[in-house]
């Protein structure tokens, strides 16, 4: 029963409430330390959950369902006529990962429209612009020219932090977007409605601002084709019937990398200290067209789940702390450091496994921040404030006249 009153002791409460509410403060003071910048960006680009795709998961099946076509440098007339290839094998969708922003030469851009008009479900990109941080909302979105766009669907290609590709690893995207007064589709959500009404619903139905996209591979995890295989008479195309084929660059060649429309993923096999890029927009698309598909979802936990997950383990912390300082005062400093290490690193093991066999995300960003202070708010607490308020530590059980508990 003793042991039950001192678990419960409010000091133990009062001082969790303290690192919540200290760790709270941290996330509302607007630091502006250009000389860091760096630093800031590689730490905050880092996430210990890529491992799971980087080193632990097990080899993916194929997704047969989707084919990729590199685009290389063709020219729009030669784009027009990997089209109408395509359309004799009776796809889908066919998906084109391309802004046709501006017009060119008149006989390759009427050949082109002539394709998109021939297609019986086409979707092309479209871009974000001019994001309003006061409204949360894109202020205005550019379309390919009206020549080929009124012949498509259109969705927005942009991905998180796309505009900061020199480092950015792009794990999650937006399934959808406000802009002005309407709300529009990704360009992989609007593939997926051209193509199965049913997941597309389901996927609205989750009703997430993001998504953190299931990797399923790279290219070579779906059916896929360079820029002149297409041509080549010896390839039976006929596995592109009923299938999603996007067309994207991926290179001038599928051999040749280059630094255009590219960016890291947790795929990288150097998680951190990352060099080159791995995978190509058209591919991360193809990602997400995947995951919506088969409604392989990462799940998270809900927001205020996590909060009395961490403020329960932070509780449980404050309390060990506490009673390490009390009874172990000679050797606290190494008790606790190892206490908090170790804690740690069972926190990370536990995330990544939830991950790796579940394909759930437990952020523990919050319990590893209230387990880094956890020991200086200790001390604030015994150092200061019971000593400007004793009374906090009176004990709430009391005996009464009749020798009952309160």
């Amino acid at each position: 029963m003793n042991l039950f009153k001192d678990f419960f002791h409010q000091r133990y409460f009062i001082i969790t409430i303290m690192i919540f509410l200290l760790v709270g403060i941290f996330t509302l003071i607007p630091f502006n330390c250009s000389f860091i910048d760096p630093v800031a960006k590689a730490i905050g680009d880092f996430d210990v959950y890529d491992i799971v795709y980087s080193k632990l998961r097990e080899e993916q099946k194929a997704d047969t369902n989707i084919v990729l076509v590199n685009l290389g440098n063709l020219s729009r007339k030669e784009i027009a006529e990997q089209i109408k290839l395509i359309n004799e094998y009776k796809p889908r969708v066919i998906g084109i990962d391309v802004l046709f922003e501006e017009e060119k030469d008149s006989f390759g851009d009427s050949v082109l429209a002539d394709a998109f008009y021939s297609t019986k479900n086409l979707a092309l990109v479209s871009k974000l612009t001019d994001f309003n941080d006061g409204d949360d909302l894109f202020d205005s979105i550019k379309y390919s020219v009206s020549n080929f766009s009124h012949h498509s669907s259109n969705g927005f290609a942009n991905l998180p932090n796309d505009d900061e590709v020199n480092f950015r690893t792009i794990r999650e995207f937006q399934p959808f977007a406000n802009v002005i007064d309407k709300r529009v589709a990704a360009f992989s959500s609007k593939i997926v409605q051209l193509g199965d009404s049913t997941a597309y619903s389901n996927m609205a139905e989750r009703d997430n601002e993001t998504e953190r996209i299931n990797f399923v591979g790279n290219y070579d995890k779906f059916y896929y084709l360079d820029a002149g295989q297409l041509f080549d008479e010896k390839n039976n195309l006929n596995f592109m019937k009923d299938k999603i084929v996007l067309l994207g660059f991926m290179g001038l060649d599928l051999n040749t990398k280059t630094f255009e429309d590219i960016y890291f993923t947790p795929l990288n096999k150097r998680y951190a200290g990352k060099s080159f890029p791995d995978m190509y927009g058209v591919v991360i698309h193809a990602n997400i067209i995947s995951m919506i598909l088969s409604g392989n979802y990462i799940n998270e936990l809900p927001k205020w789940l996590s909060m009395i997950i961490s403020f329960l383990i932070c509780y449980f912390n404050v309390y060990v702390i506490y009673n390490i300082r009390k009874k172990y005062k000679d050797w606290f400093g190494t008790y606790t450091k190892t206490y908090i290490l170790l804690q740690s690193l069972l926190l990370l093991l536990i995330g990544v496994l939830m991950l790796h066999y579940f394909d759930y995300r437990f952020n523990i960003t919050l319990i590893l921040a209230a387990l880094v202070i956890t020991s200086t708010v200790n001390d604030i607490y015994q150092h200061y404030i019971i000593k400007l308020l004793p009374v906090l530590e009176k004990p709430l059980w009391i005996k009464t006249e009749f020798g009952n508990e309160l």
